[in-house]
């Protein structure tokens, strides 16, 4: 009797597993169809608006990071529906491996991705080619990666700016950059990348000038790496005046946001 109760209520919660995942699928494929009449492109800061606000509104009993893999899957079939983007990666002295892994997660794993091994030959690609692919590198100043990032301020990357930071959840030093052909938009909580010449060292009385909550994170002379809190626009004049200061072609590499 026991082990007859026991089989029946095992096929009781099985029934309403299966009841459960006919509901999923079919609100799986009424969200794709939504998503299939919007004709937006690639829009990193939207998704950490989306994922930002499913992450409020879950059961404190759903895992974060089981529902961030569902919902960046879910992106990455709505994207594959709107448009097919490649992604190339680059990693030059970094984990290779850890580099693609953190690519794979992030676009899905039916996005086309190809090692080219250098940033520099990534930005290149992504340059070439701004309406079907996006570059992963590894993360500017990142420890033990090499100093690439100076390559940014040349003239074929111009083009590219930042988009995201991976992986997107945490709060650790991200590992890898996202260059695209698009312009940043907030999303709050933002954080900016610039770039610039320094010969004199006048980065902090610069951004104090002009309001800016930031700090040098790597130095390659003259050239330097900076992160300001805020987001940042492209064209923001700020970025701008703060050559009256001594700095000299400050370049706006593009924001990114985390949760």
């Amino acid at each position: 009797m026991n082990d007859g109760g026991t089989r029946d209520a095992f096929e009781t919660i099985r029934s309403e597993i299966e009841g459960v995942d006919s509901a999923l699928m079919a609100l799986f494929a009424q969200r794709l169809q939504l998503c299939e009449r919007i004709s937006a492109p690639l829009s990193p800061a939207r998704e950490i608006e989306m994922l930002r606000r499913l992450i409020a509104i879950a059961p404190a009993t759903l895992d974060r990071e089981l529902l961030f893999e569902i919902w960046r899957a879910l992106m990455a079939a709505a994207q594959r529906k709107r448009r097919v983007i490649d992604v190339v990666v680059g990693g030059g002295r970094g984990d290779p491996a850890r580099l693609f892994d953190s690519a794979r997660r992030h676009f899905g794993a039916r996005t086309r991705i190809k090692d080219l091994g250098e940033p520099q030959a990534a930005l290149q690609r992504a340059s070439e080619n701004p309406d079907a692919v996006v570059a992963v590198t590894t993360w500017p100043a990142g420890p033990g990666v090499g100093a690439w990032w100076p390559a940014l301020s040349e003239r074929r990357f111009a083009n590219l700016r930042l988009v995201a930071a991976l992986p997107v959840l945490g709060d650790a030093e991200p590992e890898a950059a996202v260059f695209a052909a698009l312009d940043p938009e907030p999303a709050g909580g933002d954080t900016t990348l610039a770039l610039a010449f320094d010969p004199h060292h006048r980065v902090q009385r610069a951004l104090a000038e002009q309001g800016l909550v930031g700090k040098e994170i790597a130095r390659a002379e003259p050239r330097v790496l900076l992160r300001i809190e805020g987001f940042l626009a492209i064209d923001d004049p700020r970025a701008a005046a703060m050559t009256r200061a001594g700095l000299d072609s400050v370049r706006v590499l593009g924001s990114y946001a985390r949760l």
